[in-house]
């Protein structure tokens, strides 16, 4: 009986240490299909290139990190992404900046350089053919 009781006790005390995962991020669909070719998306002709397009949950910053591969970034603030904030591209074109949490993120992969924010950037997948680009969820 006694083992019984310190086996629940050890499972308990394991279940109350363990921290939740917090990134409660919204779902919302995403399919959005565009010609790269296409002059309003002239800034993303070449890698290190991005833009701000409709979608998502906060909109979503589309960067180009290379020739061939694109990345998503929802602009919704991962601190807290119900908090009508939008991420936004520094003048370096390096670091995304949350201005009501002031958190900081790099453009190359999404993650968190300053908190408080303690995830990266939600990203959405994409997919290029060599002209067309589609970014779905």
């Amino acid at each position: 009986m006694k083992k019984k009781i310190t086996i629940i006790l050890f499972i308990i005390s394991v279940m109350l240490s363990c921290e939740r995962d917090n990134n409660q991020f919204p779902q919302v669909n995403v399919n959005i299909n565009i010609y790269t070719n296409n002059p309003e998306f002239f800034s993303v002709n070449t890698p290190g290139g991005w833009i701000y397009l409709n979608g998502g949950v906060g909109g979503i910053l589309l960067y180009r990190k290379t020739f061939d591969e694109f990345i998503a970034y929802d602009r919704a603030s991962p601190f807290n992404p119900i908090d009508d904030c939008k991420t936004e591209v520094n003048k370096d074109n390096i670091i995304i900046s949350d201005p009501c949490s002031e958190s900081l993120f790099l453009i190359t992969d999404g993650s968190v350089i300053q908190g408080p924010a303690t995830y990266g950037l939600y990203r959405y997948n994409t997919y290029f053919d060599g002209q067309n680009l589609s970014i779905y969820n």
